[in-house]
């Protein structure tokens, strides 16, 4: 049909201004994030903290307790915690991941360092200053386009003009989303220092080998008794096998001896 588009399709079809519209919005944020991204000036610096402590301590158990009760006091949290003993060398340890917020570490820390002796301690920077600043100049522009999207949405004509609209604020409202969390988790890191504390106790490994005649008597007795505890439990373990195979070994013999009688 050479005469002119039918009315149907001219009513469905967005107008040209409206589809302007929705792409010089796509282009104006554009601009306004790399914009905001560039514009640093002297803003706070914002930096993520993290750190290492290792103490020796009379009661790695208790010192966790006091630790975590630290940490709490402090306004802080413990995103982990894990106690281990090693029962052959009997040498306890503990292990604590902890939140401390940022304005409190140093005291935080000094109290932590006065529960034992300090082995060694490490703490780390990570300036995240353009990071923070392109989030916030990503969420607002995205703010100030959904608000205008919205305006758009409500002077849509057609039907193909509110799917346009629609469609670009679901893109939009997602990814406002996602930056939100990512700004979040990224305020988190930087309000609270991430540090690892691990306790340990300072004593020794017993001596293995004996240090005197007597000692060698102890151990002498100590190593019998092992053995023959050993011995009693490979017994233990046979038994029923042994019954088994001379239950088999029977049945087999009274079957040869059934046979041969008969062949007489």
């Amino acid at each position: 049909m050479t005469g002119g588009a039918s009315p149907d399709f001219v009513e469905s079809a967005p107008s040209v201004a409206y589809d302007e519209g929705v792409s010089m919005d796509m282009a104006t944020e554009e601009m306004a994030i790399n914009s905001g991204a560039r514009d640093v000036g002297a803003v706070d610096r914002s930096q993520i903290i993290t750190g290492d402590i290792y103490l020796t301590v009379e009661s790695p158990a208790d010192a966790a307790n006091e630790v975590q009760a630290l940490v709490e006091q402090a306004g802080g949290r413990v995103d982990s915690r894990s106690e281990y003993t090693n029962w052959d060398t009997e040498l306890p340890s503990a292990y604590l991941w902890v939140r401390i917020p940022v304005d409190a570490l140093e005291d935080t820390l000094a109290s932590i360092e006065a529960l034992g002796t300090v082995e060694s301690k490490s703490l780390n920077n990570q300036d995240v200053t353009l990071q923070a600043i392109d989030l916030d100049a990503r969420i607002s522009v995205l703010e100030e386009s959904i608000t205008k999207l919205q305006e758009l949405q409500s002077q849509a004509a057609t039907t193909a003009e509110l799917i346009e609209v629609e469609a670009a604020l679901s893109e939009r409202q997602a990814e406002l989303d996602s930056l939100n969390s990512q700004q979040n988790y990224l305020s988190d890191q930087v309000q609270y220092a991430s540090i690892g504390v691990d306790l340990r106790s300072p004593d020794v490994a017993p001596e293995r080998d004996p240090g005197s005649f007597f000692d060698g008597i102890i151990s002498g007795w100590n190593a019998m008794l092992a053995f023959f505890a050993g011995t009693m439990v490979f017994f233990g373990f046979i038994l029923p096998w042994t019954g088994l195979l001379l239950g088999i070994g029977l049945v087999s013999w009274l079957i040869v001896w059934a046979t041969r009688r008969a062949k007489k």
